[in-house]
């Protein structure tokens, strides 16, 4: 295997370091410090719950904006001179339409391209960023209104990572078309343009939400992507086409702690009931990814009772370094799965270590971080503790790992980062990586065929240009090729890959197929109708819901209602009650939404039942007989009004909202009344939002505790 040395190799530029190990072959770090001077190059008053990356100078992280101001709080992106700690630069952005709470916001750690500069996160409310060296935005994925992303209480949000010209992430998603059932999902992006690749849905039911990073690996000449998912398994599948190599299901809930992987052995843990019956919580395992039997790599060791579920290991020179949830640090033989030594840090773990120097840097929840002079097989030898704590006592959260980069250590509590080590660097020589470039073989036989981008969402009468790329049986690529194309369910044309859609102003969903001899491979397209727009649901089939609708299918159903057709949002199943359909594009913007909604009763409890615009709810509230506007489920704090509105059941009533954007705010406008009488002059609710969303698809919300039916959806424009 060939090896490329990387211009800022001494860098940080993901959250386990270059190779995905938690390693650093820094030297001369310092054994000790204090957070108040010695060894301290600078502190920094912003804090959080991730890990930094440190690349071209910079030290960067994702966080809480204004974390003493509710009502200013936002997810923040910032970068700081790593000599200095002064702000280069930082981009906010508005959380919403998410039931996470506001001290999970940025959960998921960032991620740099040593190559371009680029920066990207993954925020809680499923805004996916691009942003070059000076913060200048470069592209911005909303995954939610795209592609259905789920976003849980928890917080848990998985990493960027990238590989290649790829950026890959992972989410839960209820999507249309045939990612409508919800799983655990990859999304490979151009990392350039933001355009997806491939998508791959390698796992069964998810169980939970996790934030399991994979990481990038060449074994037996296969490019992989091997990680958790929600189903309890870990799973590989190759990096150029998204397709499934293998799986190994460990536990019966969601992994969240990362694997790590040294040559062909990729090492896997959790803190849940075992999936074969044994009475033990917990596991580690050793699996053997260059022996693959009936779709599953060989099982060389496991620990039982190993709780290892939110700390990920770090691997180095013969041995794996991991975490329990009750913070004991435990050293194994890679080879055997040998415990050699145990020794506590805490009480409750979620950071996870880091190996350099000589020794593990890493930090317990409750505020201590430890410094750990390695002693081979024997138990560590204690350098420093330093403890962090509240005005109150209280202990200051640890919750990410250190960073270590270029001489220094970069350490975030939940309330400062600090820089640690010395106020000099010395040039530091380039280490080297694997080159996971590889190419198929000449004369290989394609056995894949990749359209991309692979999944779009486009507006009535929009165009789109696609390439062919094939692969070989082990995902290397062959080559783009010329292909012969096809539609399927879409109203339109393609000729030599340039998709024209037409000017039928409905709901659509279907495929661009290409062929290439006997293989096929296919782009998924949902089609959004554009302002001005009306859906009356009549022209659907019973049973039905709108082509291109996320969440849509198994949650709605066309039904008749008289001599009409109205859309039904179902009860029975408790854990999709609370759904918010888009169904338009997610730059839209200037528009009024409005509709016939009605609400049943079902066990004395009503709905929940409203519109989403601008990305901003509006909902009548069933059961404290209220009108709410909302962004933010879980910090109403953050902007919210409501006001009383008495409402029955098994009655039909009109919606309209109305969001105006102007210089620094936005005003968000309700009214109801009941269907065929007038409309009423004034609006029922009037809000502003001083940090406005200027933008959102127009969408459709329920909380069916029983059921809910919508009609006559209508989106106008506002008139300037």
């Amino acid at each position: 295997m060939m090896a490329t040395t990387l211009a800022m190799a001494a860098d940080w530029p993901a959250w386990r370091g270059l190779d995905a190990t938690g390693v650093s072959n820094e030297t001369d770090l310092p054994s000790t410090w204090t957070p108040d001077g010695k060894n301290m190059l600078w502190k920094a008053s912003i804090g959080g719950r991730s890990t930094p990356i440190v690349i071209n100078k910079k030290v960067c992280l994702i966080t809480l904006a204004e974390p003493e101001d509710a009502t200013k709080w936002q997810e923040r992106v910032v970068c700081l001179d790593t000599d200095t700690g002064q702000i280069n630069w930082e981009h906010r952005y508005n959380v919403f339409q998410t039931d996470i709470p506001h001290h999970r916001v940025g959960w998921a750690n960032l991620v740099g391209d040593e190559k371009t500069g680029y920066i990207y996160s993954h925020g809680v409310e499923g805004m996916m960023y691009c942003f070059a060296p000076d913060g200048t935005v470069v592209w911005s994925r909303s995954l939610g209104e795209e592609v259905g992303r789920i976003s849980g209480f928890g917080g848990r949000t998985v990493n960027p990572v990238l590989d290649g010209d790829l950026v890959i992430v992972s989410f839960l998603t209820a999507g249309w078309g045939s990612t409508y059932i919800p799983r655990h999902r990859f999304y490979a992006l151009d990392k350039i343009t933001g355009e997806t690749v491939w998508v791959s849905t390698p796992g069964d039911a998810p169980k939970d939400t996790t934030y399991s990073a994979p990481v990038i690996r060449v074994i037996k000449g296969e490019r992989l992507v091997i990680g958790g998912n929600g189903d309890g398994s870990i799973y590989a599948i190759r990096a150029n086409t998204g397709e499934k190599v293998w799986g190994f299901s460990i536990s019966k809930r969601g992994i969240n702690s990362s694997v790590v992987v040294d040559g062909n052995l990729v090492y896997a843990s959790h803190s849940e009931e075992n999936t074969d019956g044994s009475t033990a919580m917990g596991r580690l395992v050793c699996l053997d990814a260059e022996v693959i039997s009936n779709g599953k790599p060989k099982l060389v060791w496991m620990v039982d009772g190993f709780t290892g579920g939110y700390s990920s290991p770090s691997i180095h020179a013969g041995r794996l370094y991991h975490v329990d949830n009750s913070a004991n640090l435990v050293a194994f033989h890679t080879k055997t799965g040998q415990k050699l030594w145990k020794h506590n840090i805490g009480i409750a773990q979620k950071a996870s270590p880091v190996v350099a120097d000589g020794k593990i840097y890493v930090a317990d929840v409750d505020g201590r971080f430890h410094i750990l002079k390695l002693n081979g097989d024997s138990e560590p030898e204690i350098l420093d503790i330093d403890e962090f704590k509240e005005i109150d006592g209280s202990a200051t959260q640890i919750n990410g790992s250190p960073a270590i980069a270029n001489g220094r250590i970069y350490l975030l509590t939940n309330t400062h980062l600090y820089a640690i080590g010395a106020k000099k660097i010395s040039s530091r020589p380039s280490e080297t990586l694997p080159d996971l470039a590889e190419k198929a073989p000449s004369g290989s036989p394609a056995t894949w065929l990749r359209v991309s981008p692979s999944e779009d969402i486009l507006p009535v009468g929009g165009s789109k240009q696609f390439k062919v790329h094939t692969f070989d049986a082990k995902g290397r690529l062959i080559g783009q090729v010329e292909a012969s194309w096809s539609l399927d369910g879409l109203d339109g044309t393609v000729n030599d890959g340039n998709l024209q859609l037409g000017q039928k102003n409905i709901s659509q969903s279907g495929l661009v197929i290409a062929s290439v001899g006997a293989l096929k491979g296919s782009a998924r397209i949902s089609v959004r109708p554009t302002v001005p727009f009306q859906e009356d649901f009549d022209a659907l089939e019973i049973d039905s819901v709108p082509a291109g609708w996320n969440a849509a299918r198994g949650r709605f159903q066309i039904v008749p209602d008289g001599s009409n057709k109205v859309l039904k949002k179902l009860s029975e199943n408790p854990r999709t009650w609370r759904t918010t359909v888009y169904i338009g594009d997610p730059t839209a913007k200037s528009y009024v939404i409005e509709a016939d909604i009605k609400g049943s009763e079902k066990r004395r409890r009503m709905p929940d039942i409203g519109l989403v615009s601008h990305r901003y709810t509006i909902a009548l509230m069933g059961n404290t007989q209220k009108l709410m506007v909302r962004t933010w489920l879980s910090e109403l704090a953050r902007f919210s009004k409501e006001v009383r509105y008495r409402w029955g059941p098994n009655i039909w009533y009109h919606m309209k909202v109305r969001v105006d954007n102007k210089a620094e705010s936005a005003t968000i406008r309700a009214k109801v009344w009941e269907r065929g009488k007038p409309e009423p002059a004034q609006w029922n609710i009037e809000a502003e939002d001083l940090i406005p969303h200027r933008q959102g698809a127009p969408g459709i919300y329920g909380y069916s505790s029983a059921d809910i039916f919508y009609d006559n959806i209508v989106l106008t424009s506002i008139e300037k």
